[in-house]
């Protein structure tokens, strides 16, 4: 974990299968800023009335970890590090047991953080169900 550090997002895309979500967050140069006590990369969705919707989220401090947050029940699902695949431009975090869980979404982004203040907001996502 010391040799990771955060990097620019270049691409996101959410792909949703039978029983699954995964969420690749492609990676550029690093960001560049410190000190760094932790940082993480986001998906914030919302239904086309701008209720509902999910954070898909993965945060990287002494350990990586991943999790999905429900707007509408206001519950998180936390899945270990085994869930997170690292490749040389991208991470790649696998939501077992987990849905889009809308019909329709209207708004999506994504968002990239360190020590919890966005570094990258209003990213553009690319959804494929």
């Amino acid at each position: 974990m010391s040799s990771l550090l955060p990097r620019i997002v270049t691409s996101v895309l959410v792909e949703e299968g039978d029983g699954w979500v995964a969420v690749t967050w492609g990676l550029g140069d690093p960001a560049g800023v410190g000190p760094i006590e932790y940082f993480g990369y986001g998906v914030d969705y919302y239904g086309p009335d701008g209720n509902g919707g999910k954070r898909f989220g993965v945060r990287f401090h002494e350990t990586a970890s991943a999790h999905i947050f429900d707007w509408t029940s206001s519950t998180q699902a936390n899945y270990e590090s085994d869930s997170i695949t690292f490749g040389q431009d991208s991470i790649v975090v696998h939501y077992r047991d987990a849905s889009i869980g809308l019909p329709e979404v209207g708004t999506i982004q994504a968002f990239s953080h360190v020590n919890g203040t966005d570094l990258q907001s209003a990213l553009p996502v690319t959804l494929m169900r």
